[in-house]
């Protein structure tokens, strides 16, 4: 879509999207911290979350940490860590060794193309890749950070071609 085309005004009609899409589909948000009981406190008691420690496969720390990777639930979720009503997405909360890291919004990308495809758009669009520049991958692995033009960092998820709509997680929309 050209910039020049793009309106911005009350009460505009909202853009209808595909049906069955995934591809920009915000999965899951990262958030950092330096001390894991006042963030636990903060996010479980002014916004009741709920917070379960990750295992190490999954990014985890050893069991018992004082610096825990944990999964925060902003709602009903599956054990799959999918949120399950629409307007609830989780979280990941890890550590941060240095500098607090801005948060992060992990998203998906069309799974049937080459990353590459994504990244050119992004800088076609004004963003840039932070890092290395990401080799596709086979399986759930390949992904990438960018910048959007304003400086908001997102990790774009290629997954596997396998990858559909009608997964378990995507259940809540069934009748």
């Amino acid at each position: 879509m050209n910039e020049a085309t793009i309106t911005t005004y009350p009460y505009r009609t909202p853009k209808k999207y595909p049906k069955k899409d995934l591809h920009g589909r915000a999965r899951i948000m990262t958030l950092f911290y330096k001390d894991f009981k006042r963030f636990q406190n903060f996010y479980v008691n002014v916004l009741g979350w709920d917070m379960i420690e990750l295992p190490v496969p999954a990014g985890g720390q050893e069991p018992g940490s004082d610096k825990p990777s944990v999964l925060i639930a902003t709602g009903p979720s599956y054990e799959t860590y999918e949120g399950v009503v629409p307007g609830h997405m989780n979280a990941i909360a890890h550590y941060a060794q240095e500098e607090l890291p801005k948060p992060m919004i992990f998203m998906e990308v069309h799974g049937g193309h080459p990353i590459a495809d994504t990244i050119h758009d992004v800088i076609a669009h004004g963003g840039r890749i932070v890092g290395d520049e990401p080799s596709d991958a086979e399986g759930w692995v390949t992904s990438a950070h960018i910048e959007d033009p304003s400086g908001n960092v997102l990790q774009l998820w290629r997954p596997g071609n396998s990858r559909t709509w009608d997964e378990p997680e995507t259940g809540y929309d069934k009748e």
